[in-house]
């Protein structure tokens, strides 16, 4: 019984050091400046493409899976920081998007 209870308190302990850690994580990623591309015609001008591949890649799902654009009201918003990251981490990953939808 005494070595259920001490792997369980151990147990919880990991639980506790690994919930705090993620949250420090994410404390730091909201603390970030953030900076909003507004529109489509906004992401197409940060992207340098036109206005239907702008819609095509939000039409894909894959900067709201992400968290990088959500809707405020019938606009959207994408978070710049976020995008930037995206496209340095992995470059490809729209051009994959527009291709599927061609």
């Amino acid at each position: 019984m005494y070595d259920s209870v001490c792997a369980q308190k151990e147990l919880l302990e990991l639980l506790i050091e690994e919930f705090e850690a993620e949250e420090s994580e994410q404390s730091q990623i909201k603390d970030e400046p953030r900076e909003l591309i507004k529109g489509v015609s906004g992401l197409a001008k940060f992207l340098a493409c036109g206005s239907t591949k702008a819609q095509n890649i939000i039409n894909s799902g894959i900067l709201q899976k992400r968290d990088i654009a959500y809707r405020a009201g019938n606009r959207w918003r994408f978070n710049k920081t976020l995008l930037t990251r995206l496209l340095e981490d992995e470059p490809e990953i729209l051009n994959r998007v527009c291709s599927e939808a061609a």
